[in-house]
C-alpha cells in the first residue's frame, strides 16, 4: 500500500499500486487516486435507432445522451461519448450485472458491453493538475477550451486514453486500458515529480 503523503513512488510502492485498490499519492499541490467508478459498459445503438435510444435514456436517466466531446454526469454515474453512436456508461456503484441492467432497458434499440475489466480510471486533483497533465497530453485542457462536462480521446505517451473533465474545479480524470496501468501510474507520476519535485 502506497501511504497518505509519498510523493515520491519507487519501484516496489508503484507495483502495490497497479490493481489502484490503494492508489493515493499525495503532493501539497495534487493528488493522483483511483476516480469512483465500479462498473463501465459500451452501449451502442442499432442502426437507425439513435434517436430512439436517446429518447429512452432520457426516460431512464433524466438526461440526453451527450454530444461528441461531452460526458454527463446521471444518479449513480456518468455517460461520455466514445464514437458516432456509442457512449460509455459507469456506474458508481459495485454490480457485476450492470450490462444485463442496461440490456434490459435498451435490448431493442442497441447493444451493450461490458467495459469494466479493460479500463481504469485514474482522478487527477489540484491547482497543479493542468500543468501536469500539459507534459502528457496534447490538446489545449484550459478552461476555455476544455471546460467543465468535457471528454475525449486522445494519446497519452503512446497510450490510447480518454480523458474528462468532470464538474469539479482542478479535476481530471483519465481512462485508460487496464494492461497499461502500470505504463500509464508511472507516466503520470514521473511528469508530477518533474514539476513538483520528489519527496523522499
Amino acid at each position: 500500500m502506497i501511504p497518505k503523503g509519498s510523493g515520491y513512488v519507487n519501484k516496489e510502492k508503484l507495483n502495490s499500486a497497479l490493481s489502484l485498490d490503494h492508489l493515493n499519492l499525495q503532493w501539497p499541490a495534487l493528488s493522483i487516486t483511483q476516480s469512483s467508478f465500479k462498473e463501465i459498459c459500451s452501449i451502442n445503438a442499432s442502426l437507425d435507432k439513435q434517436l430512439d435510444l436517446n429518447e429512452r435514456f432520457k426516460e431512464e436517466y433524466g438526461i440526453s445522451l451527450p454530444a461528441p466531446g461531452k460526458m454527463v454526469n446521471h444518479s449513480t454515474g456518468s455517460v461520455f461519448w466514445v464514437s458516432p453512436s456509442q457512449w460509455f456508461v459507469t456506474s458508481n456503484e459495485c454490480n457485476p450485472y450492470f450490462d444485463q441492467l442496461l440490456t434490459k432497458k435498451f435490448n431493442d434499440v442497441s447493444t451493450v458491453t461490458l467495459q469494466t475489466d479493460a479500463w481504469i480510471s485514474i482522478k487527477i486533483e489540484g491547482p497543479a493538475s493542468l500543468d501536469v497533465l500539459e507534459r502528457l497530453i496534447k490538446i489545449d485542457l484550459s478552461e476555455r477550451n476544455f471546460p467543465s462536462g468535457s471528454a475525449t480521446r486522445t494519446g497519452c505517451s503512446h497510450m490510447t486514453i480518454f480523458i474528462q473533465k468532470p464538474h469539479q474545479e482542478d479535476c481530471f480524470i483519465i481512462l485508460g486500458a487496464r494492461s497499461y496501468t502500470k505504463s500509464l501510474v508511472h507516466t503520470i507520476t514521473q511528469a508530477t515529480e518533474n514539476i513538483l519535485g520528489k519527496k523522499e
